[in-house]
């Protein structure tokens, strides 16, 4: 950036703007990279003084009084950027992810905080190893478990009470904490509430979020406290919860709900798990199967199935199924039929077999208007290795349990090969050839299955106008020849193919 600040030709444009523009340009900004902005010149010397947002992550990843090569304290840091912001400038956005942080010191920056206006608190705190496991019983080591290890149970920081008496708070994230509330919460104004990994040893979860009234976006994540639990806001819009694996039943009062995520297990039979005020009103729905369905039987999975149907105004719909993509489609088609309003489908999963090819098939037989399709291949290498063996470092363990490669091993005995079947080439999808405009596919191997299926789509959409492919990092040198390829099987020569 040139240090002149004059306007006109050939001056710095930026830097002619006022002191409260350049603020918010900076607040988009790691703090750390907002102050080193004081270097560039005279005119943005205290610039970033006035930025009402701190937002810090910790490199620490090991021991707290290991040696560390950090040129600064971080904890330091945090101090500095808390106390530089003067009266004028109270934090209003509070983002902190912290490796096993001074809890003398630690208690005084969110106090501090609290009390100065904040209304977006994002803190993330790190432990040791086990602070980043799954908590997913489905999970691929044999210690996998829907609960925290006995070793670390109520050993995580207990929340500051000043948190929840922060009457200026509306977005609210905490991740690795004990819960830990005073007798009366008090945060009428907080519109979001993201809960990750939190340890709830007297059972306060429910009080925290009947304090809510405002709510209009909840996110649980790996909470194994959550057992029965009402959300009674009635502006709720959105509400998310993965792998909470020991909840029973969820009760959705709002009438004004609009998304619904759920990752897990299967709920039990008969049971009630999700009970929705208005389906119709749920636009965006999003199932996430964490266990293996080769097992179970239709009467199993009828749940979600129910769920779905009556969700009658559903306009998207994800699902990732094991132990392949649209696994247990026959149960799924009569479902999807009635759904008149769907126009964006998402289906994750592995490619086994070209079997899997013909149940993607069959669902999209059943979606007669569907504009947009996204397809997350979670496909096997070719059966090279009977055996494998996975070295997981830290940040391996904490991937998703549905995205890792062990989990999709090939069957012995099975062909890999990318030519179609015929029962495949005659089958007639009515979306690719009058309403489908748009198909994605993520992290393309160019495995034979994933030709098949990128072929097969091709091939059958005559509507299509656009058809993006992530490629994986091995291919990406491949990346021209992996578009003349896909682009040779398109049926419509005005569809744009588009390689990352």
């Amino acid at each position: 950036m040139a240090p002149s600040h004059k306007k006109g030709r050939g001056g710095d444009r930026l830097s002619a703007l006022p002191d409260n523009a350049l603020e918010r340009v900076l607040s988009h900004l790691p703090s750390g990279e907002a102050v080193r902005s004081s270097a560039l010149s005279r005119r943005w010397r205290r610039v970033h003084e006035g930025v009402p947002v701190i937002d810090l992550v910790d490199p620490k990843t090991g021991d707290r009084c290991g040696i560390s090569n950090q040129k600064v304290c971080f904890d330091h840091t945090v101090t500095s950027a808390i106390i530089s912001k003067g009266a004028e400038t109270p934090i209003r956005t509070f983002r902190l992810n912290a490796f096993h942080p001074p809890y003398g010191l630690f208690d005084q920056w969110i106090a501090i905080v609290a009390t100065s206006g904040v209304e977006d608190l994002d803190v993330k705190l790190r432990y040791n190893e086990s602070s980043r496991h799954t908590l997913c019983p489905y999970g691929l080591s044999r210690a996998a478990s829907a609960d925290f290890p006995k070793s670390d149970r109520n050993r995580y920081k207990r929340t500051h009470h000043h948190i929840f008496r922060c009457p200026t708070l509306r977005r609210l994230q905490l991740t690795n904490w004990t819960l830990d509330l005073p007798a009366t919460v008090d945060m009428a104004l907080l519109d979001t509430l993201c809960l990750a990994r939190i340890m709830d040893p007297n059972g306060e979860m429910q009080q925290l979020i009947s304090g809510c009234p405002s709510l209009a976006h909840l996110t649980l994540e790996e909470c194994p406290s959550i057992q029965d639990i009402a959300i009674t806001s009635p502006r709720l819009r959105t509400f998310t919860m993965i792998c909470c694996h020991n909840a029973g039943s969820i009760e959705l009062h709002s009438t004004y709900l609009q998304s619904l995520h759920y990752k897990g297990g299967l709920p039990p039979r008969h049971s009630s798990f999700f009970a929705v005020n208005n389906h119709a009103g749920i636009k965006a729905l999003r199932i996430d199967v964490c266990e293996n369905l080769s097992s179970k039987a239709p009467e199993d999975i009828a749940l979600v199935t129910r769920l779905i149907s009556q969700c009658k105004k559903l306009t998207y719909l994800h699902l990732s199924l094991r132990p392949s993509m649209a696994y247990y489609s026959s149960s799924f088609t009569s479902v999807l039929r009635g759904l008149d309003s769907l126009t964006h489908l998402s289906l994750q999963g592995c490619l086994h077999t070209d079997h899997a090819i013909r149940s993607v098939a069959a669902l999209l037989v059943n979606t007669k208007y569907l504009e947009e399709l996204s397809l997350f291949p979670l496909g096997p290498e070719p059966p090279k290795e009977k055996k494998r063996t996975w070295e997981m470092n830290d940040e391996d363990t904490e991937s998703d349990s549905d995205t890792e490669p062990q989990d999709c091993t090939v069957p012995e005995g099975v062909e890999y090969t990318s030519r179609m079947p015929e029962s495949l080439w005659r089958t007639y999808v009515g979306c690719l050839e009058y309403n489908l405009k748009r198909i994605y596919i993520a992290n393309f191997h160019g495995r034979p299955l994933e030709k098949m299926l990128a072929r097969f789509l091709l091939s059958r959409a005559a509507a299509l106008e656009e058809f993006s492919v992530t490629l994986a990092a091995g291919l990406y040198p491949r990346k021209k020849e992996t578009t003349k390829e896909l682009i040779s099987w398109r049926w419509n020569r005005h569809t744009r193919v588009d390689c990352y």
